[in-house]
């Protein structure tokens, strides 16, 4: 059986907060949520197109460990990662919210107004696009998980093309993992508190084995396949929530036993901009398996100019256009613009007339042995990407095989000159130009960073396919794409969802040292996380990885899949890795995995612009 599902997937693949970082050693000066104004804006600073050679080698320079950046000057109160409290510099409490209410500039506001001042991944309103996949997994299972943050029932909505769904009949709340997950249907379109709602968005029917959704739920849309194919014009899931939520979407649904599968963290309109970076997944594109990159509007004519890294092919409607020349094209509120095409986009610049969101994949993933999976993730703007990153992989997947997957790195600013902490991955560089590219293995943990805030850049991690490192025919995991949260984007709690149809759950910690030493990190099924390591000279980052479930979904401790919630006095970053092995027998598992961020902030840390001029 697992023989046949890896050489099944194998044939479908192949023949289908104002901060500035210092160039010594950062620091996460953010013990809340800052408030800034609705518009996001931030002073101009435009970054001129310069090219340059990539330079590899020892970047890594002694730190200055006294040297933390511009000191971040705190002059107001300022809110907690999870909206509920008022804290003043010191991060103690002035004022808990009342459960009707949530923080913004220094008092308590309604809660979807609180999540508009605070930008960060929790949010009242989404866009959900049905991502690029590969043909013969076309109309498979598309989901939403949606996790209530509140301490009380949020109510939401759904819509799609213009036609309101009744979520009632879709949205359903998991219990338990594997074979013994059970759904049970939300009432009155309510997500009650402490829970967490899988929203079968479309399932118009995949041939791909065990990709549609569990036969004791239905989907909102079973007619058509809601995902735009190819270069062209498609519609978006809208979905709205009258308190705070964090979402994250998943194609197919069904863990290993879909063995194609990619997930995203989502982001809310609140946090979405006018100027991106477009990133699309590992590699280039060969045959069916092409890098795609989709545009979603939030305002009717809404301008959007790309300079291409690639020439546009166009196609569906959609014009093309030469590689480096600026063109202009128009999305609509909730309409989707994707290109797919055999030359990668990443690297291109997009600017808009009114905020967009912007999303970058592949229809098939393949990275460095079988097999392949699909790959998406939502990409944050320019203003919140970072100058300063850490990766950390997963743990190993087989005890006692060390792996050293790829990482990318993605430049925003000319002259980007990166140091690395403790030591610079082989082929690593030393310096990133606007656009450029660059990709790299690192088994042990890191530091990168730049000279400036004003020289952010963007950091992707990977998973290889499962044979790279498999020694036998066990299967576990395969080719991932996730996004890298800066560390100035680091919040200190999350509510997060692990997937019940994975058999090994992993997550993947990075806590940064605050005023006062290191604070604890309590994991609601664990307690406060232990085995912390540290990462760079000036032992301001410590790492630690912790499981939820392993084997045939074996509860590790008191904890299993579902929804979770982790807090911390300080920042820490959390990535949510699953994947599955052998051990799940009939219920099989192998050849798949998905990651994503369990949550963000999007914040300006940067006031970096960048226009698409001709290159």
């Amino acid at each position: 059986m697992r023989a046949m599902t890896r050489l099944l997937m194998s044939l479908v693949l192949l023949a289908l907060v104002f901060v500035a970082l210092a160039a010594g050693c950062g620091s996460s000066g953010k013990s809340g949520f800052v408030p800034v104004d609705d518009s996001g804006a931030s002073p101009d600073v435009v970054i001129a197109d310069d090219s340059g050679a990539i330079l590899t080698g020892d970047a890594s320079t002694p730190p200055d460990c006294k040297s933390k950046g511009t000191p971040v000057t705190c002059t107001t109160a300022q809110c907690s990662s999870d909206l509920h409290t008022v804290l003043d510099c010191d991060g103690d409490v002035i004022q808990s919210c009342p459960a009707e209410q949530g923080c913004a500039n220094g008092g308590c506001v309604a809660p979807c107004d609180s999540a508009i001042a605070n930008k960060s991944s929790i949010g009242c309103e989404y866009y959900i696009v049905n991502p690029e996949i590969v043909f013969p997994a076309a109309g498979a299972c598309f989901a939403a998980f949606v996790a209530n943050t509140w301490p009380t029932p949020v109510r939401i909505a759904v819509d799609y093309d213009g036609a309101t769904l009744n979520v009632s009949t879709f949205a359903y709340i998991p219990a338990g993992s594997g074979t013994a997950t059970t759904y049970t249907q939300i009432q009155n379109s309510e997500i009650p508190a402490g829970q967490v709602a899988i929203l079968f968005l479309s399932n118009s029917g995949s041939i791909v084995p065990n990709s549609n959704c569990p036969p004791q739920t239905a989907a909102a849309i079973t007619n058509r396949d809601t995902a735009t194919h190819g270069t062209g014009k498609g519609k978006a899931f809208h979905l709205t929530a009258t308190a705070p939520v964090v979402a994250y979407d998943i194609l197919p649904y069904g863990g290993g036993r879909s063995a194609i599968t990619s997930a995203t963290l989502l982001l809310p309109t609140s946090a979405w901009d006018t100027n991106y970076v477009a990133v699309d997944a590992f590699g280039p594109g060969e045959g069916l398996d092409q890098p795609s990159i989709a545009i979603v509007g939030q305002k009717d004519g809404t301008e959007v100019v790309i300079n291409p890294a690639s020439a546009l092919a166009g196609g569906g409607g959609v014009a093309a256009a030469p590689k480096g020349v600026p063109t202009t094209y128009t999305v609509d509120r909730g309409q989707v613009l994707q290109f797919t095409q055999n030359e990668a986009l990443t690297g291109s610049i997009i600017q808009s007339n009114h905020p967009v969101g912007l999303w970058g994949g592949k229809s098939g993933l393949a990275i460095e042995g079988c097999c392949g999976e699909t790959a998406h993730q939502q990409i944050p703007p320019v203003r919140a990407l970072g100058n300063e990153y850490v990766g950390v992989r997963y743990r190993n997947r087989y005890d006692g095989r060390e792996e050293s997957p790829p990482w990318r790195l993605v430049g925003a600013a000319a002259g980007t000159q990166l140091t690395y902490e403790p030591t610079t991955p082989p082929g690593a560089p030393a310096m990133l130009e606007l656009g450029m590219v660059v990709q790299f293995h690192a088994a042990g943990p890191f530091v990168v960073r730049s000279q400036d805030a004003q020289h952010p850049f963007y950091m992707s991690a990977h998973m290889t396919g499962a044979q790279a490192f498999d020694p036998g025919n066990d299967g576990r995991g395969d080719a991932e794409f996730v996004n890298v949260i800066p560390t100035d984007e680091y919040l200190e709690s999350y509510v997060f969802f692990a997937d019940p149809t994975y058999s090994e759950t992993n997550l993947v910690l990075v806590r940064a040292k605050g005023p006062k030493g290191f604070s604890d990190v309590t994991l609601d099924c664990a307690g406060p996380l232990t085995g912390w390591q540290p990462i760079d000279a000036c032992g301001r980052y410590e790492y630690t990885r912790t499981d939820l479930v392993r084997f045939n979904f074996a509860k590790q401790g008191n904890c299993d899949n579902g929804r979770h919630e982790i807090k911390s006095e300080s920042p820490f970053g959390l990535t949510v890795w699953g994947w599955g092995s052998g051990a799940t027998g009939s219920f099989s598992t192998q050849y798949v995995s998905y990651a994503y961020p369990a949550g963000a902030g999007v914040q300006p840390i940067n006031s970096v612009v960048i226009p698409p001029t001709v290159r």
